[in-house]
């Protein structure tokens, strides 16, 4: 029996990143792994290069869409599996390819505990006005009103989708002491009790809660979710924070409503571009604060994101089940 062959498709940067060459020694006696040797990006030539030999392909950020994969089927190909080293594949290869029996896993879980750790910090922190109160601290100016700092228990906070994220998110919240409310239409009053929260509609959310955190997955049916009839509803002073994706809400929308000065907002995600243009009027805000998109960047989800990256591919190799596939009802709930 041939050797399998694993073709890893990722930067030098981010295989560096990922302490991924450590991880692949496991795979030493099992396959034969094979990398881009190309400096930046893998190419697309190369990547297609790759679908006609190998078994099993890694992917990561940066890899151009696997659109090839659309006519792929098991006696057309020797590929069986792609392991997509961070989160969504949505925008990386066909769903047709997962429907015609093509093996894909992700490492989501990796980077969920990342991003879920850094809402509940910015949350504690945006709540106390500190980012405010740094800004003024440095321009040399007067205290921010004692009014608008705020501490976690006894506040009511309203988590949108009850998402890998949003559930890690409510656990932590949990012992801090907030009341919790759960907006997501797929989600049981027991799934919501089991984290604390009560199960609400989306509006009874928006009007109630005094921080709203957004964890939703993109699809046809959020995109846009939370609108110029969405920010109206928040209560006064309340804090909007998205570490999710900026295209699930109308920027526009959010930006009359900050500049108003009735609500807050902290934002790790931006739409329609990313990063926003210096001259954004955003930055200009005392009441938003802007974040590059670093809620899933540590140095321990990258290297969980190796290890699983690499567990997988063992998973795989050995006939056992993949533990972080991503099934079909998985695509359709996922970012």
């Amino acid at each position: 029996m041939n050797t399998p062959i694993v073709y890893v498709a990722l930067a030098p940067e981010l295989l560096r990143e990922l302490e991924l060459d450590q991880e692949l020694l496991r795979l030493r006696g099992l396959a034969e792994v094979e990398r881009w040797e190309g400096p930046g990006r893998p190419s697309a030539e190369a990547v297609a290069a790759a679908l006609g030999r190998a078994q099993v392909l890694v992917t990561g950020w940066g890899v151009p869409r696997l659109a090839p994969l659309a006519d792929w089927t098991p006696a057309s190909s020797p590929l069986r599996l792609v392991v997509h080293s961070a989160g969504t594949v949505k925008q990386l290869l066909p769903r047709e390819a997962l429907e015609r029996g093509l093996l894909v896993s992700h490492a989501n879980e990796a980077l969920a505990e990342a991003v879920a750790e850094f809402t509940l910090g910015a949350i504690i922190v945006a709540w106390r006005n500190a980012f405010a109160s740094q800004e003024r601290y440095r321009a040399g100016k007067g205290r921010v009103p004692l009014a608008s700092q705020r501490e976690i228990r006894g506040s009511t906070i309203g988590i949108i989708g009850a998402s890998a994220i949003g559930r890690r998110l409510m656990q932590l919240l949990r012992p801090l002491g907030p009341r919790l409310l759960l907006a997501d239409p797929y989600a049981t009053p027991a799934v919501a009790a089991a984290h604390g929260a009560e199960l609400v509609t989306l509006d009874e959310l928006l009007r109630a809660s005094e921080i709203v955190s957004l964890h939703a997955p993109v699809t046809a049916e959020t995109l846009g979710m939370l609108g110029a009839r969405e920010f109206a509803a928040m209560r006064t002073g309340a804090l909007f924070v998205n570490t999710a994706r900026g295209r699930l809400i109308d920027h526009d929308a959010l930006l009359a409503e900050l500049q108003s000065g009735r609500i807050s907002a902290l934002l790790d995600v931006t739409d329609p571009t990313e990063p926003l243009p210096p001259d954004s009027p955003f930055f200009k805000l005392e009441n938003c604060v802007l974040l590059p998109h670093i809620a899933g960047a540590s140095l321990e989800a990258r290297r969980r994101q190796g290890r699983i990256t690499v567990d997988e591919i063992l998973r795989f190799l050995g006939g056992e089940p993949l533990q972080h596939q991503v099934t079909r009802e998985r695509w359709d709930t996922m970012a």
